[in-house]
């Protein structure tokens, strides 16, 4: 993968390639992007992100949100490195339930105090990577809608988003893509693609009937 940018489709590659192809995404990302942003990015594309077990670390769920407060809105700037350390290192179900202390500490939820604290590429990446490890088949199922309802051309994300989810994720997806669009993603595929890109998704889509 070449010229990795920094806007949201260059998060969803790096969140599905870091199993597949770290090195080589490594090496674009250090050659594109820089500061705080290059910093989670790169710690997204080594996958460090700890397994889910089956003891929940109370105190540490408990010493994660208030680092999180004490290093953002609690202060007058934000040490963004403290937010990736423990975004990017501790467990989905572990970040879930940061998430939720969290609002003990801030009146602020988690994605109101990345928009407060934070600006541009950094922000929207820590927005993307909040709302997916809040909700992954929600997070795509968004994606899915607002990729296919844009004016750019977002062909290749939608592809890798059918291709390297696995079928349960697949499955939850268009499930959420139902509850909160009134509609299929079937239905949006056809009305919203066409020509050979809209038999690729289709054939993707249907391989989990």
């Amino acid at each position: 993968m070449k010229g990795l940018g920094t806007d949201e489709d260059s998060l969803i590659e790096t969140i599905f390639y870091r199993e597949m192809y770290k090195t080589e995404l490594e090496k674009d990302i250090i050659l594109d992007t820089f500061g705080d942003f290059h910093k989670l990015m790169v710690a997204l594309a080594k996958g460090k992100w700890a397994e889910d077990g089956s003891v929940i670390d109370f105190e540490l769920i408990d010493q994660d949100a208030q680092e999180l407060y004490d290093t953002g809105v609690n202060r007058r700037a934000t040490y963004a490195s403290k937010w990736i350390n423990v975004m990017t290192e501790r467990s989905v179900y572990h970040l879930q339930k940061v998430f939720e202390r969290y609002k003990s500490y801030s009146p602020y939820d988690m994605l109101e105090s990345i928009k407060k604290e934070l600006k541009g590429d950094l922000e929207n990446a820590f927005l993307n990577l909040v709302q997916c490890i809040q909700s992954k088949p929600l997070y795509f199922a968004d994606r899915l809608y607002d990729f296919m309802k844009s004016k750019g051309t977002h062909n290749k994300v939608l592809i890798r988003i059918m291709v390297f989810c696995s079928e349960m994720d697949v499955l939850k997806i268009r499930s959420e893509f139902k509850r909160k669009y009134g509609k299929s993603l079937y239905y949006f595929i056809h009305q919203d693609t066409k020509g050979d890109y809209q038999k690729a998704l289709l054939y993707l889509y249907d391989r989990y009937l």
